[in-house]
């Protein structure tokens, strides 16, 4: 740099503090707006935020969405469960049905003695009444349609109950069948001749169906909730980017910090931005 481009520079320099000092002065010193200004660069109380409203409202209803969103992906979740638990339930119970089928076929077509098959029949049977009783969520009773009057959180219509799930605004039912009338319906004594083994193999195919097709409507009510519980997540994620974008767009530097920076933008930089 030369003697006269280094002297020129200074010159410009020396001239824009002037600048700045005489306009500061000038707004600081005397006058209305003098007096406006010290008030609110040096009086604690005027020092506040300069926020749009509107867009920290927004922010807050996008922060409020996605917290709403991610409950209701709780309780769609908390759903799905209870299916799948009512599902392994009268899985359990078709396998244990299924099985009796094949011992009272047995007895009726000579294959086996009754005297062969009673302890397994028996104790299938006990299965089947402890897991109707056992199978619950949250001590909700899934199976046992007799415990259901006495909870409030189950609906009973029609011999069948519904558990309300809330998911945000609105809410949805979950179907569940009732198998009481399993519990201590089966002993080995309904197999003991020919004849009724014939008869209760007609039964247990019918009992086999209901429980197939329960458990089939579990399982695809399960699949279902599933996929709502993550669309449901994916929104709510959605939504927080959202809000903390839109955070991020919002003004929050203090009028005190706005005010100055006006001030060293109408006096200039001392940076020369042509070099």
């Amino acid at each position: 740099m030369t003697d006269k481009s280094l002297n020129t520079m200074l010159v410009e320099y020396s001239l824009q503090l002037l600048q700045q000092d005489m306009l500061t002065n000038s707004l600081f010193m005397g006058g209305s707006v003098g007096k406006s200004l010290r008030d609110m660069l040096l009086t604690e109380s005027q020092s506040r935020t300069v926020t749009d409203p509107t867009a920290a409202a927004l922010t807050g209803r996008l922060r409020s969405d996605a917290g709403m969103l991610r409950q209701a992906s709780s309780n769609v979740s908390e759903a799905k469960s209870i299916m799948d638990l009512a599902n392994s339930g009268v899985t359990t119970l078709k396998t244990a049905l299924t099985r009796m089928k094949d011992l009272a076929n047995g007895v009726a077509t000579g294959t086996m003695t009754y005297a062969s098959v009673q302890a397994e029949y028996n104790s299938l049977a006990s299965q089947i009444t402890q897991t109707v009783a056992s199978t619950s969520y949250n001590g909700i009773a899934l199976l046992d349609g007799s415990a259901w009057a006495s909870d409030d959180r189950v609906t009973v219509s029609g011999g069948s109950g519904t558990i309300k799930i809330q998911s945000g605004t609105s809410s949805f039912d979950l179907a569940l069948t009732s198998f009481a009338s399993f519990k201590n319906a089966f002993t080995s004594t309904q197999i003991n001749t020919v004849a009724k083994a014939a008869a209760m193999v007609t039964t247990l195919n019918g009992h086999i169906t209901t429980v197939g097709t329960a458990s089939t409507n579990y399982a695809a009510r399960a699949t279902l909730l599933d996929s709502q519980a993550s669309s449901l997540a994916s929104q709510a994620d959605i939504m927080d980017t959202a809000a903390q974008t839109r955070a991020r767009a919002n003004e929050s530097r203090s009028l005190e910090e706005l005010v100055l920076d006006l001030l060293l933008r109408e006096t200039g930089t001392i940076t020369d931005e042509e070099a």
